[in-house]
């Protein structure tokens, strides 16, 4: 046959050249298109062991029993509940962990530690499995996560639990993009986002009980369970993984898997994203924004990434990012607004509880509780929105990014319109409407990535989505936090207070509420004032996640089975 065979047509679309291109190849393979079609699915069916195969076109890699699925899901599930737990439930273990070793100025490395090897580790995934096998990169990344958390839950210092903790990130940075490729291979892209979606809401729910989690270890057992409990939960995923999950094994000897490693380009990545991700977090608290330090970073950072596209474009044989990923506008606009996605998510996970511990008094833990409405939008719109690509094809995937954007946008106008006297109706009902947003994309970029490339390529823009998912978290907490800390500073000049009082209530919130009465007032104003103009910059941030969205072309879902094997672009 003449055109190019991918897998591709599994997500339709009315660009016109992709009509064209359709078009040609029925009327010029009229004569013998059947006979060189089946050849074609033939030698796509999938064969056990054989890395070469390819699934039918919008057909899983391999079928599993709806007994051995379910069981699969089962055990995938516990590993997204891994990933999603650890990255909160240790927020309020922090306290006491610094108290036990004596260390509050390092209390913070606790977190970015695992931050940072967790995102920097994120886009070496899927290349990995595409070497070395989805199964055996999976049961790695669980293993060393586990192997992490067992020496955080035994760790004797702070020290010991800074290393431990970038261990595990090392780890978890690959259980969620993972998950998501095994899902591609297992499914077929008609049920995908059922299950996907599911995913989705496993991981928002976690993220909602882990604070929760880390604060009843905390004050009833210990601090260390917050990392032992991963351990039980772990070994589910593993023996599930070992036993149940039974995907080819991609050809070669170790050694010859081990030459086809992009070691170059991996070791550039990884070493720009910490270059890159240092100062975001250190930025305004650490150091000032014009610090030497934090400029020098930056720079390394960025010109680090700028060697990375020249080594993934010159040298690499199988690139970690491929290059030609790049080229394609509509992969680019799932990229970008993912990235905008995750400004906008993390920013609002970050300050609403903020806004909640000074205005209501909440506790740590408490104000956790108070993006129950957030998560819950998160959650309802992920799961309908997988639901809904499963069931019609009437929905463009740009249409429900588009939506979700404006619901973003529109979410975080409406919250700035909170003060010290907000009811609970209008924060419950913004919330809910800023998380109807941020679910509506959280599948919906990556079921649009996964269907417009071949399926070589599914694996690699699977991670790359993760990853820039969380590169646009990280710029977003840092872009909002700065806007916060800057407003708040100048709101506090301002009130006539007692200059250690002042330093003490821009340190830590919890202060706020221990202030004498007539402080107190203008105090919670001026944190209102610095919140209300954070939550501001997130309306630019779902204007930017609607004109990224707009670049993600006209796919659709694909709910027919076709004998024709095209190609898009």
């Amino acid at each position: 046959m003449s055109s190019e065979k991918t897998t591709t047509p599994d997500t339709t679309s009315t660009d016109s050249n992709t009509v064209e291109e359709i078009k040609n190849v029925n009327d010029n393979d009229n004569n013998n298109n059947k006979v060189e079609t089946n050849n074609d699915l033939e030698a796509q069916t999938t064969v056990g062991g054989d890395n070469n195969a390819t699934p039918r076109n919008g057909q899983p890699l391999v079928q599993l029993g709806r007994l051995q699925l379910f069981l699969v899901m089962f055990g995938l599930a516990f590993g997204v509940l891994l990933a999603a737990l650890d990255q909160t439930i240790v927020a309020t273990a922090l306290p006491a962990i610094a108290s036990d070793f004596k260390a509050l100025d390092k209390i913070a490395w606790v977190a970015t530690s695992y931050l940072l090897t967790m995102t920097a580790f994120q886009p070496t995934y899927g290349k990995f499995s595409d070497i070395f096998g989805r199964k055996a990169t999976f049961l790695f990344a669980v293993i060393t996560f586990e192997i992490g958390s067992l020496l955080c839950g035994l760790a004797p210092n702070m020290t010991t639990m800074i290393i431990f903790r970038a261990i595990a990130g090392v780890g978890g940075g690959g259980i969620l993009s993972l998950v998501m490729i095994i899902i591609s291979d297992i499914v077929s892209l008609q049920d995908r986002g059922k299950y996907q979606g599911m995913i989705g809401g496993v991981y928002g729910i976690s993220s909602v009980i882990g604070p929760l989690l880390g604060g009843a270890f905390t004050d009833h057992v210990t601090w260390r369970w917050s990392f032992y409990i991963n351990l039980p939960l772990g070994a589910i995923t593993v023996i599930v993984a070992i036993f149940l999950l039974r995907i080819p094994r991609p050809k070669g000897s170790l050694l010859q898997k081990l030459k086809r490693i992009d070691y170059i380009g991996t070791i550039v990545v990884v070493g720009s994203t910490i270059a890159l991700l240092l100062p975001l977090n250190w930025g305004g608290n650490e150091y000032p924004w014009s610090s030497p330090v934090i400029i020098v970073l930056l720079v390394v950072g960025f010109v680090g990434y700028i060697i990375f596209g020249l080594v993934e474009t010159k040298l690499a044989i199988e690139p970690v990012a491929p290059p030609h990923l790049f080229k394609r506008l509509h992969v680019v606009g799932c990229f970008t607004t993912n990235f905008f996605q995750g400004m906008a998510f993390f920013s609002l996970v970050y300050y609403v509880p903020l806004y909640f511990q000074v205005v209501k008094g909440d506790s740590a833990t408490t104000s956790g509780l108070e993006l129950i409405p957030l998560i819950l939008g998160v959650v309802i719109a992920s799961v309908s929105s997988g639901q809904a690509v499963s069931r019609t094809d009437k929905f463009a995937y740009r249409t429900l990014s588009m939506t979700g954007a404006a619901l973003i946008a529109i979410g975080s106008g409406l919250i700035t319109l909170w003060d010290e006297n907000s009811g609970r109706a209008p924060q419950i009902c913004y919330m809910i409407i800023a998380g109807l947003g941020i679910g509506l994309i959280m599948q919906t970029t990556l079921l649009c990535g996964q269907g417009i490339v071949e399926y070589k390529d599914v694996a690699s823009v699977t991670a790359l989505l993760m990853f820039f998912r969380l590169i646009g978290a990280v710029f977003g907490v840092a872009i909002v936090g700065t806007i916060f800390s800057n407003v708040l500073t100048n709101n506090i000049e301002n009130i006539a207070i007692p200059p250690e009082l002042a330093g003490a209530v821009k340190a830590s919130a919890t202060v706020v509420n221990q202030l004498p009465i007539e402080i107190r007032g203008p105090v919670i104003s001026a944190y209102v004032g610095a919140l209300r103009a954070a939550f501001t910059a997130d309306i630019p941030i779902g204007i930017l996640c609607f004109l990224a969205s707009l670049f993600m072309g006209n796919h659709k879902p694909s709910l027919r089975t076709t004998d024709t094997i095209v190609a898009f672009e």
